[in-house]
């Protein structure tokens, strides 16, 4: 993958170089590009009211995650063509760190203590799921759009203190919408919303990844039918854009009813923007669990 990134992104600069006349001139401004979705929401949440910044989405597949994501010309682009690229950070573009060498990178995961991924061995990157975390995202980029834009470092820092009062309340109200008879124990088909359950006190029982088409062992399948009757679940939960192989078994076994919940990786149908696209993300899964649930 490394060995790709890097043969990408000499092939860009080979295409841009061909591509430029001498009298062509730099657009004015300054152009931040942010790699996933989540990042691209605090990114205009921050910038609200400003003039000057260009921001760009680099990934805008429907996916579930970026496990298996492989790099474009024109990902490559957006990259050669930022002045600073925003990241999510915590591992999760890995396969970008050849090109981002020697480029000015604000990584949003700074700051952020992040859960230990046991079946993974490593830290989980799916924080932004938790109110409290996206807000530290703003905060980091406010602090890094205003070392590149000093005069509108004020307007900047007063947006993120914003928005990081607004979800601080968001939090608060989807949490107290909870009824109280409510199961709190979660099967999932990823296992990337354990920052979710943490924030909206729920626990994940079980976190099952699996390729699309792929299916789990019998053994694994009679271990989750176990968790089903133990815990009484009346459902388990997908992931928007990833598998349902085993989740279509367990319903068949158990009679379980199958909701969905999204990693917010893409805006797929979503018309909002910055925290009002956000906040209707986090909503949307809430709203899932209680209507299979309850």
């Amino acid at each position: 993958m490394k060995r790709l990134s890097a043969f990408l992104l000499a092939l860009l600069l080979l295409l841009s170089a061909a591509g430029c006349s001498a009298g062509e001139e730099e657009a004015e401004g300054l152009t931040v590009t942010c790699t996933t979705y989540p990042v691209y929401l605090m990114a205009q949440a921050v910038t609200q009211g400003t003039e000057g910044i260009t921001l760009t989405l680099m990934i805008q597949q429907e996916i579930s995650c970026l496990h298996n994501y492989t790099l474009t010309i024109n990902d490559m682009k957006k990259v050669e063509g930022a002045d600073l690229i925003a990241v999510s950070g915590a591992g999760l573009e890995d396969f970008l760190s050849d090109a981002l060498e020697g480029r000015t990178v604000v990584d949003c995961s700074e700051g952020i203590s992040l859960l230990w991924n046991e079946e993974e061995g490593e830290d989980d990157p799916h924080y932004w799921l938790a109110p409290a975390n996206a807000a530290q995202m703003a905060q980091n980029l406010a602090d890094a759009f205003g070392a590149i834009d000093p005069d509108n470092s004020a307007r900047y820092q007063a947006n993120a203190e914003a928005a990081a009062a607004e979800l601080a309340a968001f939090q608060t109200a989807l949490a107290d919408s909870i009824p109280a008879d409510c199961p709190r124990e979660l099967i999932t088909f990823h296992d990337g919303f354990a920052y979710f359950a943490e924030a909206f006190g729920f626990t994940i029982v079980a976190a099952v990844e699996e390729e699309e088409g792929a299916e789990a062992s019998a053994r694994r399948i009679s271990e989750l039918v176990d968790l089903i009757d133990q815990y009484q679940l009346p459902a388990v939960f997908v992931e928007a854009n990833g598998s349902d192989t085993t989740a279509q078994c367990l319903a068949a076994e158990r009679g379980s009813a199958i909701g969905v919940l999204n990693m917010g990786m893409s805006a797929g149908d979503s018309t909002e923007t910055g925290l009002a696209a956000y906040e209707a993300l986090l909503q949307g899964n809430l709203t899932a669990i209680l209507e299979a649930y309850l």
